[in-house]
This record gives structure tokens, sequence and C-alpha cells, in this order.
């Protein structure tokens, strides 16, 4: 993950007093971060992801361990095989390789501490991170890593035969580029794959999934506590052959699709990548498996209480049955003209064993901020609410909108994905049903990349890392827009801003900000997005304004005595669009404290 970008904010009472306060930050840089030491957990969600190689690894010991410490140390891991890297009785000197001459090389090698490091092959019994675990709790073991795949950079992001055809898995820096796509292409054209060997599952509340479609199939959920055909509730969760999901509609084991809208949403999610066929997943490579739970039936009418038995039945699996089920998506709704609170316990419950919720914002072309559609405006800390963002950047003009009851626009517009009219068929859709999948596969796989994560800290990631898009002020909370390309591999973006106000007339407001590529606050980011939130003291929006920075990295922005009349108490939230975020109150501005 990036590391999120500092704030600074100097308040003034004059002009020349900022340009002085701007000059002494710039001279100062923040300390280097600490080096991050891969936890187990994180290295468990790499397993199967081709990064590192799964039977090896590398262990470099004190500079005091002797031989009989190494092979005390290793015996329990690695009984026969074992070979120091730099070479030695276990194996070929890589000092040997070198320019200089053979005679010394031993010496040269314990000089630079190369006698040091070990290539572990590992008896069949462990795995990676079990034995890395094991080792660092070694006092002789100085480190030890997986012996990580290196790759050649110029790997194509895919290999799926309509790859061109899916703009919303491409971002400004892949081929073909589009800068409105949710970017996970750019994470494939750096060599991450979304695998693990413990997948997460996303649950598709749909019209059922077509789970032979060729593009589909070895990314479907298969309920291991049940046996298929038997007639016996084998795993006793109260369902009889749910093997592959459950049908709430018509109350059958059987959730195979009738209608296409549920394969479709399926194949955004979790299609397979670099199979040579069709599309491709946000998710596609393994790490992220699809549960079908068929809510609505072939006409596309969907219960709502279909869809709170479907949760109560995930959280079962989750809870109970050791399913990791990391998250729902439910491209379906109703719009009424008040709050609808019915049946959020159910979506308490699926919060409270840690499963997150993408749900599309409708297709009424509504301000939603004023109505309410359901389940997609229930105020849960899981469920995010998804509008439709055409290939432009633009807000579809069908989608819903609210710039406090829609959380983030992802692509919904000209989505190409599988459908059942054969297990190799692909069609176009439209809508916030197209927008939302993008969403839930961009959760399952920053819970591939993050397996502990909280609900809470999988909200703020999702929503601190969109891109801030000017196209979707006054229409988007926070002018979000997905993005998850900065998600493995990351800039350290630093941020400064300004603010300063005229204490003799009283009126107006300005705050200047400057993006700049690292801490030490000398390269500024040119068209970097940046989002301004301001609330009052009761917590109610005032204004969201959304601009890209100029050729200096730049944004001056001018309020007006209307706009904020003098006296006002507020809060103000700065966020760039690669996730940075924090908030000030007026009083901390000083430059427009009430008076």
């Amino acid at each position: 993950m990036h590391r999120h970008p500092r704030f600074y904010l100097a308040c003034t009472a004059s002009v020349i007093a900022v340009a002085a306060a701007l000059a002494s930050a710039a001279q100062a840089a923040p300390a280097a971060p600490a080096a991050h030491v891969l936890s187990i957990d994180e290295l468990r969600a790499m397993e199967g992801s081709q990064r590192f190689d799964r039977t090896r690894l590398i262990v470099k010991f004190r500079s005091d361990a002797t031989e009989a410490d190494k092979e005390q140390a290793m015996r329990a891991i690695t009984p026969t095989s074992r070979k120091r890297l730099h070479g030695g009785r276990h194996g070929r000197s890589l000092a040997s390789a070198t320019d200089y001459s053979l005679a010394g090389a031993a010496d040269r090698a314990r000089t630079r501490g190369m006698d040091r490091y070990e290539l572990v092959n590992l008896n069949r019994l462990w795995s990676v991170p079990s034995a890395i675990a094991q080792l660092r709790r070694n006092p002789l073991v100085e480190d030890v890593q997986p012996d990580w795949m290196l790759e050649l950079q110029d790997t194509a992001p895919s290999n799926d035969a309509a790859f061109n055809n899916l703009w919303g898995v491409h971002g400004a820096t892949t081929t073909p580029a589009n800068p409105f796509g949710t970017g996970v292409a750019a994470l494939w054209q750096q060599g991450y794959a979304c695998k693990t060997t413990q997948p997460a599952y996303v649950a598709v509340l749909d019209t059922g999934v077509r789970s032979t479609h060729e593009d589909l199939k070895d990314n479907m959920f298969i309920n291991g506590g049940e046996k298929a055909g038997d007639g016996i509730d084998n795993d006793g969760n109260g369902f009889i052959d749910d093997v592959r999901g459950w049908n709430f509609y018509s109350h059958t084991s059987n959730a195979e699709d009738d209608h296409s809208h549920g394969t479709h949403v399926a194949g955004t999610i979790a299609a397979r990548r670099n199979n040579s066929l069709g599309v491709a997943g946000i998710c596609g490579d393994g790490g992220v498996k699809i549960i079908p739970v068929k809510v609505c039936s072939g006409g596309g009418s969907c219960p709502s209480s279909a869809v709170m038995e479907a949760l109560s039945y995930l959280v079962d699996l989750k809870t109970k049955r050791g399913i990791n089920v990391v998250a729902v998506n439910l491209s379906l709704g109703g719009l009424s003209d008040t709050v609808n609170n019915n049946g959020i316990e159910y979506f308490q419950a699926a919060r409270d064993a840690n499963i997150m919720v993408a749900a599309a914002s409708g297709n009424n072309g509504a301000n939603t901020d004023g109505k309410f559609m359901w389940p997609a405006n229930l105020d849960v800390e899981n469920v995010i609410a998804v509008g439709n963002l055409k290939q432009d950047g633009i807000l579809s003009s069908t989608s819903n909108f609210g710039v406090t009851s829609v959380d983030i626009a992802a692509p919904g517009t000209g989505i190409y994905s599988t459908v059942i009219n054969s297990d190799s068929a692909y069609s176009w859709k439209n809508g916030t049903s197209m927008a939302s999948p993008h969403v839930a596969g961009a959760l399952g796989l920053y819970r591939v990349l993050n397996p502990t994560a909280t609900v809470q800290q999988t909200r703020n990631a999702l929503l601190s890392s969109a891109a801030v898009e000017p196209l979707l002020n006054g229409k988007i909370a926070g002018s979000r827009r997905l993005d998850v390309s900065r998600w493995a591999w990351g800039k350290a973006t630093s941020f400064q801003a300004q603010c300063g106000a005229s204490l003799t007339n009283r009126v107006g407001l300005w705050i200047r900000t400057t993006a700049y590529s690292d801490g030490s606050l000398r390269t500024p980011l040119a068209q970097m997005g940046v989002a301004l939130t301001f609330t009052n003291a009761q917590g109610g929006l005032m204004g969201s304004y959304a601009r890209k920075t100029d050729a200096n990295g730049q944004v001056l922005w001018s309020f007006s005595g209307t706009q904020f009349p003098w006296g006002s108490q507020f809060s103000v939230n700065v966020r760039t669009d690669d996730g940075g975020s924090r908030t000030y109150t007026s009083a901390e501005l000083g430059c427009y404290a009430g008076r």
C-alpha cells in the first residue's frame, strides 16, 4: 500500500507571512519512515501469487552464529537441504563469479557478510510463512525472507481475448489507457496477481450465476462441507445440497442464472485472467471466488426478504462454517422518498462478521441526498453506495447521485462481461449494476492484500485511495472515483496547505494547496486531484470542492463571505487523489476563527 501524504497547514493574516511560512516549511524535510517488515499474515496472503518460491527461503544469521548454531536452527525445517548463498561447503561461491581473482574470494565474502546467508529448501511439512515465523523466534537469525521471484517489467497486463474492451480495468498508464478506469491493470503490468492459498469469497446476490461459463467456472465457490446430490444437509447449516450457493427466490439449491444480470456482475468481479479467453475480472487470478446467491426471479424481481435471508446465510458461512466471505455485491435496490431502515440488522450482522457490501446507487437520475435508495443508503459502515461513471469521467445522467449519499463512482457504462447465452458468451451492459461490482471486486482485492483488515480499515482504504475527480464535484461524496492503481506500490506524496482571510473586512477566505512528490517538498506534482470538504460545527456539509493542481502543483481556493459568513465555525478536510487526508477545525486554522 502507498503511504498517505502528510499535511501541513500554516495560518497567516497576510500574504507576506504566508510566503515566509511556506519557505520555512519547504526547508524542513521529514524523517525517513521506518522499514516495514512483512507480517506472517501478509506473507500467507501472498502464497500462490507467484511472488516467491514456495519451497525455499533465504536466512541471514547474525555474525556471531556458529555452524553448530545454524545446524540447530535449520534442523526442524530442513533436515538435509540447505546451502550458503555465497558458496562454501553447501554450494558454489558466488564470489568466484566476479571479476576478482579466485584467491581470497572466501575472505572477501566473510568481510562483506555474505557468508551469513543460507538458501534453505523446506521439507514438505513447512510452508514459507510458517518457516519464517519459526526462524524469527531464533535470536541468532538476523533476517529471513522468502525467495522472491523477480520478473521482467514489460509484462502485458492480460492475454484475455477481449481485454481491449475492458475500459473499467484500464488506467492512465496502461495499454490501452483510460484515465477514468479503476487502474487495476496497472498492478497487473507490475507483475501483481490476485492470488492466495486461502481465497476470499465475494457473494453475488442477484439473478444467479452461470457456474459453467468458461471465464467463471474456475473461480466459483464450492462448499466443501456439503456432498452434492445426496439430499442431506451435510454441514448442518439448514440448507440441503448448497454446494454452489443457494436460491433464496425459490428456496432450492439451484443458483444458476436465468436472466444474465448476475453472470455479468460476476464476470466484472472475478472472470478468470490470463486464460486467453474473453474478459478479466478485477480479482480474476483465483484469489477471489464467487458465491452465487440467487435472490431475484428470471424477470428481475428481487424481494428484499430474499436479500435479508441471503445475508443471514452468508454470515453463517463466515462465522460458523469457516468460509472467508469478505464482500457482498448488491446490484439492485428500491427508491423511496423517506428513509427505509428495513432489515438494517442483517447488514449490521454482516458488518459484525467483517463483511463489506457494495451496493448500486440506482438508475433513477435522482439526488438521493433528499430521497433514499435501499440498500445503498443504509447507514451502516460496511455499505458502499456506488454511482455509474462513463468513459469520459462524467457521471451517467441515469445514475443516482448525492454528495452525502453516494460514496464513490466506478465504471458502469459500456461494460463488457460474461452472460448466459452460452458458456462462451459475452455482452455489454450499462448501469449502476455494472459499477457496483467494480467496487465489490476492489473490496475482494483489498482483502486479499490485507486479509486481517477490519470493516473500517477496508472502507477507509477504498475511499481514501479514490481519485479526486473534479467532474464529479457536486455529484459524489468527496468527488471520489474508484482507483486501485496504487494499492500494491504507491507514491509517497507530501502535501502543504496555507490559509488566509481578510481580517480587516471580515469577508472572504482563501486556501492554497501544493502537492509534492515526496517528503522533501521539492518536486511539485502537476495535475494531482485535490478535494476540500467543509462541514459545520454540527457535522453538516457546507461545501465540497475538487480541482486539479496547476503546473506548480498548486490550487488556490477562494470563498466569499456569503459562502462562509464571518464567525462561522467549521472543519475542513483536505485530500489528495492518492489517499492523503487530514481534517482541521476553524480554531486550528486561526485565520478564520469565530469573532
